[in-house]
């Protein structure tokens, strides 16, 4: 007599990719204001480097901001991508592809703490496993 609605929509796998990419795009953009408001302006005269190191703030600055920025973009992705699964169930497979690719690559922007990464490496394989209950 009761009908279980929770079977034909993949919540669980939203809830942990929308949990994991809100982590990747917190650290992406701690990473990136680290990046770009701090590291310009710590002092390097006591580094003992070769001749030229007037670029390395500059330089390291640029990097670290790119890696933040980078993590940023693939959290984003990785939101949307879980917002729009609970949207538009009938393309899990468009979704789950997204959140997976993009939750390994945000191990490159330090992967929201690595647990963000996880979670939506998680929420990805769940919603590629699920299939819509046959009626």
């Amino acid at each position: 007599m009761t009908q279980n609605t929770t079977s034909g929509y993949p919540n669980t796998a939203s809830i942990l990719a929308l949990v994991g990419g809100i982590l990747i795009a917190l650290c992406g953009m701690l990473i990136a204001a680290v990046g770009a408001f701090i590291l310009p302006y710590i002092n390097y005269t006591n580094l003992r480097a070769p001749a030229n190191i007037a670029n390395l703030p500059g330089l390291v600055s640029g990097v670290v901001t790119m890696v933040g920025l980078f993590g940023l973009i693939s959290g984003i992705v990785v939101v949307v991508s879980a917002v729009m699964l609970q949207a538009h169930p009938s393309q899990r497979r468009t979704w789950g592809v997204l959140m997976l690719v993009f939750s390994v690559l945000s191990f490159l922007g330090l992967g929201g703490f690595v647990v963000g990464a996880i979670l939506g490496i998680a929420g990805g394989i769940m919603t590629l496993r699920w299939n819509p209950p046959i009626q």
